[in-house]
């Protein structure tokens, strides 16, 4: 029987494998299973004793960014959990343009494939985006920056914060000698976006709620 150390090996080898390989190409979705397995140094039929096809392995990538991001976050959140008037927006940033250039092969892939040809990568992309952002939300400080504002909408918010804050990554990544440029550039959008999403509500609340004369 085969162990469970040698079984999360040998889907670990196979992730690894896509990885390197998508992120030269800068593409997931034309890899071949014979040539991951290959990479992997493991034989054809073992990738389908951990997943289905292409798309289930790509899923499995992002599942693993995910799980690694709000990790990163989490530390940042419970390394600041006394201070409660802080604004942790621009130390989760920070944190993760780090993760990214520590790991830079998954946040490569991951961004390609945002409209990318798979629709369970992509699926997967955007519920990821969609975790990462409820677990922010879950923090008092953030939800404080965006007074008023429904749980949904504030979600809403950090999902297109996410999506540019990814994007921007890919370039922190791959511009070393930028990484301060783009740091500064990424914190002045995220501000942007909050006091936009915060005049927006407090106009609709004005226009539905208007003072009488």
């Amino acid at each position: 029987m085969t162990s469970t150390a040698s079984t999360t090996h040998g889907r670990t080898r196979l992730i690894n494998a896509a990885l390197n390989l998508s992120y030269q190409r800068r593409s997931f979705s034309s890899l071949g299973i014979r040539e991951i397995t290959r990479e992997a140094k493991l034989s054809a039929p073992a990738f389908y004793r951990h997943f289905e096809d292409l798309s289930d392995l790509g899923t499995a990538v992002i599942l693993e960014v995910e799980k690694a991001v709000i990790d990163a976050f989490t530390e940042v959140r419970i390394s600041t959990a006394k201070e409660a008037d802080l604004d942790i927006r621009p130390m989760l940033v920070k944190r993760f343009f780090d993760w990214a250039a520590e790991n830079p092969k998954p946040v490569v892939v991951g961004a390609s494939e945002a409209f990318g040809p798979l629709e369970r990568m992509r699926a997967g992309l955007k519920k990821t985006i969609r975790a990462i952002s409820e677990d922010i939300c879950s923090d008092n400080r953030i939800a404080a920056l965006l007074p008023g504002l429904p749980q949904e909408e504030m979600i809403e918010v950090l999902e297109v914060l996410a999506q540019n804050v990814l994007f921007m990554a890919v370039e922190y990544v791959e511009k070393p000698e930028q990484r301060q440029a783009i740091y500064d550039k990424a914190l002045r959008i995220v501000a942007v976006i909050f006091a936009g999403a915060h005049a927006t509500h407090a106009m609709q609340t004005e226009l539905e709620n208007p003072q009488s004369p």
